[in-house]
């Protein structure tokens, strides 16, 4: 049985059974799991196809504890990767919103992080005593990746044109809660950013730290400040940013259910 970990966010609430390919919801458990940095609620989904079995060990990385969600500066990214890894599972995906830079990222396409660019100065680490060093040359897994893509380039026939590497994309970690100015988009693209978002670097940190497999998912939710063609001084509303990233959920669920057997 395989037993695969998933993190949403804006992006992703849970999992809709009815676009799980031909897999069946059999069972959903809501976990509280204790970790030496506070308890993580994480929800199993049972699947079930023919004679095979899959369990997704679900954690909203905001929580949503009471209809509220923590902000992204405040997430505990130690606490929730150290849950999800004493799930014991084989790999785990994050999904994320993110607001679009490259001008062939655009809102409502779902692509990948290849690479992310971290200049926030903000350091998180498992390790408090001993100094040791993660390399961070291929932040998420290559053969994951690959198998993402084959899905995501499956249920996303819009798109057919582009090659594969317009489906990966270097994420720009921004650490909020405010969105980004529009000359603070100009220079991360000049920097290299594809695309901007609040919450995966901490996460492929502590997944590299921990040797273990780990990709994201990436949907464009917006256009980042600033670059919206039809009104660059646009503000950026995160109701209807979260609202237009859940509604892309299709293929998400999609190239992860591809993911079970």
């Amino acid at each position: 049985m395989k037993r695969i970990g998933l993190i949403g966010g804006t992006g992703l609430f849970g999992l809709n059974s009815e676009l799980m390919s031909s897999w069946n919801l059999i069972e959903t458990t809501d976990l509280a799991v204790d970790t030496a940095y506070g308890e993580v609620p994480i929800t199993v989904f049972d699947f079930q196809k023919d004679d095979q079995n899959c369990k997704v060990f679900f954690l909203q990385r905001h929580h949503n504890i009471g209809g509220k969600t923590k902000t992204p500066h405040k997430i505990n990214h130690l606490a929730n990767v150290s849950a999800i890894l004493s799930c014991n599972v084989e790999f785990t995906v994050a999904v994320c919103s993110v607001g679009a830079i490259n001008e062939d990222f655009i809102p409502g396409m779902v692509g990948l992080a290849e690479q992310y660019i971290d200049f926030s100065g903000i350091p998180i680490s498992f390790q408090n005593n001993d100094a040791e060093f993660t390399s961070m040359t291929s932040p998420f897994d290559a053969d994951l990746n690959n198998k993402l893509l084959k899905s995501l380039r499956e249920s996303q026939p819009q798109f057919s044109e582009l090659e594969d590497e317009k489906f990966l994309f270097t994420y720009w970690f921004s650490p909020g809660p405010q969105f980004e100015t529009p000359a603070e988009i100009r220079a991360i693209s000049k920097l290299g950013g594809d695309c901007v978002g609040m919450t995966l670097a901490p996460e492929a940190k502590l997944m590299a730290e921990k040797g273990h497999k780990f990709s994201a998912i990436l949907i464009a939710g917006n256009y980042a400040a600033g670059l919206d063609p039809s009104n660059p001084l646009a503000k950026l509303d995160h109701e209807k940013i979260s609202s237009k990233a859940t509604s892309r959920s299709d293929p998400v669920l999609f190239s992860l259910s591809n993911l079970f057997g």
